[in-house]
């Protein structure tokens, strides 16, 4: 084999190990099926999150009465639509 080509190939290898050795580090696993796995999962936790921010609306507590808490999520669809609020 042509020593240069071995020495490319050799080099090939150790960056795949580096790389394969970061994503251990940084991510607790370097399986792409896992890796994959958890980035949909937080893209469905995003997803909620976001839904979640567009139908609600956080209140004060002083608005309702409620004991104990000092605010609440209340869906919008709940509030009229009233330019004083």
């Amino acid at each position: 084999m042509d020593p240069t080509l071995e020495e490319h190939l050799e080099s090939q290898i150790v960056a795949l190990y580096k790389e394969k050795e970061e994503l251990e580090s940084a991510l607790g696993s370097s399986d792409i099926d896992t890796i994959i796995h958890e980035f949909q999962n937080l893209e469905k936790e995003l997803t909620y999150l976001y839904s979640f921010k567009e139908n609600y609306r956080k209140v004060n507590t002083n608005r309702i009465q409620i004991e104990s808490i000092l605010s609440a999520y209340i869906p919008n669809h709940r509030f009229h639509k009233n330019p004083n609020q």
